[in-house]
């Protein structure tokens, strides 16, 4: 019994952490004057999602969606590291990136937009839709 148990641990711990954990589908979304590309980002409800937002334009831009502000996100950019209970919005300067990480619990097509003035406006806006 002891030798059966001695194999099991090994095996145990030669058995790689994320078995059966789900890999976080990432999407790429830049940021330009006045848009995201690309404008409908589509994710899986149930399944972990990555959005990566890389801001090529000039100035600074937002991701702001209602979608966010009731669910546990992680967000991370080049300075800070961020877990909260929902998220009001986030800023990417000129030629930065910023990651935000969650579980999406509900189905249904959700607007996102920048928010900083005019930029709306101007067609800096999209649709998160959840399958």
């Amino acid at each position: 019994m002891a030798r059966f148990l001695a194999i099991a641990c090994v095996l145990l711990l030669l058995t790689p952490l994320s078995v059966g954990a789900q890999e976080s589908a990432e999407v790429k979304i830049d940021m330009t004057e006045f848009a995201f590309r690309p404008a409908t980002v589509r994710i899986r409800v149930g399944r972990p999602v990555r959005l990566i937002f890389r801001n090529r334009g000039q100035i600074a831009h937002q991701f702001e969606t209602d979608y966010l502000r009731k669910t546990w996100v992680r967000m991370t950019n080049e300075s800070a590291y961020v877990e909260t209970n929902g998220l009001d919005f986030m800023g990417v300067q000129p030629g930065a990136w910023g990651r935000l990480e969650f579980m999406p619990r509900r189905i249904g097509r959700f607007a996102f937009l920048c928010t900083i003035e005019g930029h709306q406006e101007a067609g800096m806006q999209g649709v998160l839709e959840v399958r």
